[in-house]
């Protein structure tokens, strides 16, 4: 799930690139931590040994990197940096190349820049998150 989505409490075409990204393990559960790991990987130069062991390295390396880092882009913390999903079948359709990424997971921001709050459900104030609910038609 997007992080952003724990804030705003709503799906939006961000969250859904997000869970574009995201990945099951290989017994088909949610591995929470292969996000981090894969960040690991990059950061020590070693992205394609994210591959699922069962292609036994039978892939062309080119294009694995290349879905590795669309998924790390995907999964960006900040929602409004996540590729659209235009831009990701252009990056599988081979149009484009994929997204420059840094080396190292991105910092979380709270909340992402530029996120609009209207009508979400919630207030900021200083650094504090406040829910709220409005019980109308009584």
């Amino acid at each position: 799930m997007a992080p952003e989505i724990f804030l705003t409490g709503r799906a939006t075409l961000e969250s859904d690139v997000y869970a574009f990204g995201g990945q099951l393990d290989q017994d088909g559960g949610y591995a929470s931590s292969i996000l981090n790991w894969v960040w690991e990987l990059r950061g020590i130069g070693r992205l394609i040994d994210a591959a699922d062991c069962r292609l036994k390295g039978d892939f062309v390396e080119e294009e694995m990197g290349c879905v590795l880092i669309l998924g790390l882009a995907c999964c960006h913390p900040d929602p409004f940096k996540r590729p659209t999903m235009k831009n990701v079948i252009q990056v599988l359709g081979r149009e484009v190349a994929a997204p420059e990424l840094p080396l190292e997971r991105p910092g979380f921001m709270w909340p992402p820049v530029g996120l609009s709050s209207e009508g979400a459900g919630f207030s900021l104030v200083g650094s504090q998150v406040n829910s709220f609910t409005e019980i109308t038609g009584r």
